[in-house]
Parts: structure tokens; sequence; C-alpha cells
């Protein structure tokens, strides 16, 4: 059983991450956290290259992981970098998920949360970080 949660740096994706801990806690289930991005496949004059961008990426949910684990002694929790459109590879990866956790600001849904909640095949969970 996997509670996932999708993570991007902020402080919003850290609340949904160490909500997503104590349920997956409460489940016996295992915490995946997953960050999504589409890769670049040249990196445009100025900008990092994508084994740059891969490298925060992975520090990323590296230090998600370690923030989380913190709290939550004895959780196994494993991290994934998804390839592609964001909305459809968190969507994929959640098709095995028992939960999806999300976090998110202010009062309206951006357009990946809407996409993301409209095409998981599991239970969606909003982390409210205002």
């Amino acid at each position: 059983m996997v509670v996932l949660v999708a993570v991007d740096g902020g402080p919003a994706g850290l609340a949904a991450a160490r909500w997503a801990a104590d349920e997956a806690v409460r489940r016996g289930s295992l915490l995946r956290l997953v960050y999504a991005w589409p890769w670049l496949q040249h990196a445009a004059p100025g900008l990092p290259g994508v084994s740059e961008v891969r490298g925060r990426a992975v520090g990323m949910l590296a230090d998600a992981a370690e923030r989380v684990r913190a709290d939550h002694a004895g959780l196994e929790i494993t991290t994934a970098l998804l390839d592609g459109h964001v909305p459809e590879g968190i969507t994929a990866a959640a098709a095995s998920a028992e939960l999806l956790v999300l976090g998110r600001t202010g009062h309206h849904l951006g357009p990946v949360t809407r996409a993301v909640i409209h095409h998981a095949r599991c239970p969606v969970v909003l982390v409210p970080f205002d």
C-alpha cells in the first residue's frame, strides 16, 4: 500500500508531505514522494542544463524525505522523479496508490491540481497551506 504525495520544493508541498506521512503511518503504508517535471531536451542559452536541473530535483526530493523522516522514524519513504507532462505523470504514478496527497496554497486550484483531481483514480486529499 502506498500513500503518494507530489512535492515541488515549496512550503505547501512540504506541508502535504508531512500530512501524508502521518496518514501513511496510520495506514501502515509506504510513503512515496514524487516530483514531476517535463525535462528539457535541450538547454536554452542561459538556462541550466538538464543534468543540473535533474540534480536539483533529486536534491529537493531528498531534502523533503529527510525533513519528513525526522518526525516519522521508521516510516518507509521512497522518492521518484516523474518525466513528462506534470498532470499526466502524477496521475499515472497515483494509479497504483491508495491515496494521493497534494498541497494547496490560496483559495483557488491551479490548472495542474484541477487536472490531477479530475483524472486521478484514487482518493485525493488537498492539504491547505496559507
